[in-house]
Parts: C-alpha cells; sequence; structure tokens
C-alpha cells in the first residue's frame, strides 16, 4: 500500500457518499402522488358539480316549456271565453274556472322557475370556484411532476458518471485496503474513512496519539482511529 493508495481511499468514500446523496433524493424528491390523488379528488367534485348544474339546467328548460304550454292553453280558453262565441253561462263559468287553474299554475310554473333559477345561480359559482380550485392544483400536481422527472433524471445521470469514476478507483486499489473499506463502510452508515486533521480524527474529533502520526502520513499501513474505528488519511494537498 502506498500513499496514493489510500488518498484514492478517501475520493472512493467522497464518490460513494456522493452517490447515496443521489439515492437519497431520488428515494425522497416528490413524485407527485399526494398533489395527484388531490386533484382527482378536485376533479371528481367539479365533475359532481357540474352534473347537478346540467341537472338543474334541464330542469329548468322544462319548467319554461311546461310554463309556454300552460299559457298557451290559458290564452287558448280565455279567446274562447271572451271572444263572444259563448253564450252558454255554464260553459262560461266552466271556462272561467278552468282560466283560473291554469292561472295559477302559471304563477306556480314562475315560482318554481325562479327558485330553479336562484339554485342555479349558486351552483355556477360553486362550480366555477371549484374549477378554479382545480385547475391550479393540476398546474401545482403538473409542477411537481415536472420537477420530480427533472431531479431524478439529472440523479441517475450523475450517479451513472460517478459509478464508472468508482469503477476507475476500485479497480487502482489493492484488496487488502478495500476490503476493510467495505466493511467499515456498511457497518458505519457509509463513512469508513477520516481525515487526520491537527492531530485528531475529522470524524469522532479526539485526538490521535503522537505514535501513530507518522505510519498514517507514511500510508503504508492502515491505521485506524482508536474510537470510531474508521481508517485515517492524511488530507492531499
Amino acid at each position: 500500500m502506498t500513499p496514493e493508495d489510500f488518498q484514492r481511499l478517501y475520493q472512493l468514500q467522497i464518490v460513494d457518499a456522493r452517490i447515496a446523496e443521489c439515492q437519497k433524493t431520488i428515494a425522497h424528491v416528490d413524485d407527485g402522488t399526494d398533489a395527484g390523488a388531490e386533484l382527482e379528488a378536485d376533479q371528481a367534485t367539479l365533475a359532481e358539480l357540474e352534473e347537478q348544474l346540467r341537472q338543474k339546467q334541464s330542469r329548468h328548460r322544462k319548467l319554461e316549456l311546461d310554463l309556454e304550454g300552460v299559457e298557451a292553453e290559458k290564452k287558448e280558453k280565455s279567446d274562447r271565453a271572451y271572444g263572444g262565441t259563448i253564450s252558454n253561462p255554464k260553459e262560461l263559468a266552466a271556462l272561467e274556472q278552468k282560466i283560473d287553474e291554469l292561472d295559477r299554475n302559471v304563477h306556480r310554473h314562475e315560482d318554481m322557475i325562479l327558485e330553479v333559477l336562484e339554485e342555479m345561480e349558486e351552483l355556477e359559482g360553486r362550480t366555477n370556484k371549484q374549477r378554479e380550485k382545480s385547475e391550479a392544483q393540476s398546474a401545482a400536481h403538473k409542477s411537481i411532476v415536472e420537477n420530480f422527472e427533472h431531479t431524478t433524471a439529472e440523479a441517475r445521470e450523475e450517479i451513472a458518471d460517478l459509478e464508472e469514476a468508482r469503477e476507475e478507483l476500485v479497480a487502482e486499489l489493492p484488496q487488502q485496503l478495500l476490503r476493510p473499506y467495505e466493511e467499515l463502510r456498511r457497518r458505519e452508515s457509509g463513512t469508513a474513512v477520516a481525515l487526520l486533521r491537527g492531530g485528531s480524527c475529522s470524524e469522532c474529533n479526539l485526538a490521535v496519539p503522537r505514535a501513530k502520526l507518522g505510519m498514517i502520513k507514511r500510508g503504508v499501513s492502515i491505521i485506524k482511529c482508536e474510537h470510531c474505528r474508521r481508517i485515517l488519511v492524511v488530507p492531499g494537498e
């Protein structure tokens, strides 16, 4: 083993740490699932309101047609009653009774039409508000998905480059240095190498015995921190 091997080992740790960061980014970036579910709920609510509004509009058209029919019948009866063609008092009285009934029916239809118009106005307001909410949620969901796709694509591209760099470093490292590194990396949450800074371990900040400082600087054998058990390396220039 040479000092250059230990420098490569530290570079390998930097590469592995960055790969782990990229993988964490991919695992935790928002993929839009929650926003998509909220969008579906908003769209379902909007569809329900639109259907209710269509039903009210259909009822309004039917009432308008019914009113036209009642008014036409009332006019026809009024024309017969007061057109001078009916001389029989009983027949005239029956027609006038029917005209009164139709007149009440006209008023009833007008009241129903007014009620439906008020309901339509209220529904239109709720529908428009819900449509705006749905459109805003759709835009938010689209933005989240685009960010997810962009972020994960960049992370995967960087991982591919890092994996290539890792292969080159691994190929140059002796197995007696690589094996303990991999074992320590699994055991110590990814950090197997610590720098010697000011005579102390960069990971646990404890002082390294003076007797070991020269050995670490020579870089011909593995020297571990007595406290955190990480491989100690002298920082490169």
